[in-house]
């Protein structure tokens, strides 16, 4: 059960399941709007878990138990077919893992939200390599909880379990319950992985993002993201300048960090392979005195 791990007065979705498809063709409004959140009947035979593992870069110091040093390797349980897509362990989110394996002083003794992690490998990787706190969020449906937090016990042991927690969150609504877990300072960087492909929820993913950045003059946000349906790469792109317009004050800048070929997720989807299997990766934070909102070149 979510009991305190879940927004206040919000309820959790039953564990219904729907076909294990790729993203579809079509539209935002069909397909991407809080209607399609709501269960369907319980499927007489559910999905089983799937796992995946990642490889850590050789070249990467963290702290792993004696199982993971053999291997170098975290393994990642994954849901059955899910409509939030909790299913896949997306491209997106092994390029950013090792993006911030390879930056540890993004993340490093600070205060990290991960916003719907899905099977939460970038939370893991970060506390891994020494960040402060980790509070790992997704929608609050019981399975994608209860898989973040078995994810979290099979790869983080010892002291660094203390450093983080798992929670459901409905992007746009109260964060009470998130910034708790930091004194009400709010987190110093946040994660998005793969996220934006959700055009119809940009104003809500927003609306969270400025409720929980901290007000510390280094605190960023980092997107990274895959066009999966490239007749909408301009819907994918629009989150950047909403979100330099949001949040009152002087906006938000925001500036390419990484692009990075990992290959298209869904072989047989329509489309330019290049482009659905191309990670963008940007990091934003609100504009300083002397800054301009909006893409720094």
């Amino acid at each position: 059960m979510l009991s305190d791990h879940s927004d206040s007065g919000s309820a959790v979705a039953s564990s219904s399941r729907r076909p294990q498809t790729p993203l579809s063709e079509e539209g935002d409004d069909e397909f991407f709007g809080l209607n399609d959140l709501l269960p369907e009947p319980e499927s007489p035979l559910p999905a089983p878990y799937s796992f995946s593992t990642y490889e850590v870069p050789e070249e990467v110091v963290i702290q792993l138990n004696e199982e993971q040093k053999s291997g170098r390797q975290l393994i990642l349980r994954l849901v059955g077919s899910h409509p939030l897509w909790g299913h896949h362990l997306w491209n997106t989110a092994r390029v950013f893992s090792t993006y911030l394996l390879r930056n540890p002083d993004l993340t490093k003794k600070r205060k990290v939200l991960e916003l719907g992690a899905g099977a939460a490998l970038p939370s893991i990787v970060c506390t891994l390599a020494g960040a402060k706190k980790v509070v790992i969020t997704d929608y609050p449906d019981t399975d994608l909880v209860e898989n973040m937090r078995f994810n979290v016990d099979i790869n983080v042991s010892g002291d660094l379990r203390g450093n983080v927690d798992v929670v459901g969150h409905l992007w746009g609504r109260d964060v009470k319950h998130l910034m708790a877990r930091t004194d009400g300072e709010g987190y110093d960087v946040l994660i998005l992985s793969d996220l934006v492909f959700n055009h119809s929820q940009h104003d809500a993913l927003i609306n969270t993002v400025n409720s929980t950045l901290s007000s510390s003059q280094d605190a960023c946000a980092l997107v990274f993201f895959t066009s999966h349906r490239p007749h909408l790469v301009d819907a994918d792109n629009a989150f950047f300048p909403r979100l330099a317009a949001s949040g009152g004050g002087k906006g938000w800048v925001y500036q390419r960090v990484a692009e990075e070929w990992a290959g298209a997720m869904f072989e047989d989807d329509p489309g330019d392979e290049v482009v659905r299997g191309t990670v963008h990766g940007w990091k934003a934070w609100r504009a300083k005195e002397g800054e301009e909102a909006g893409e720094k070149i």
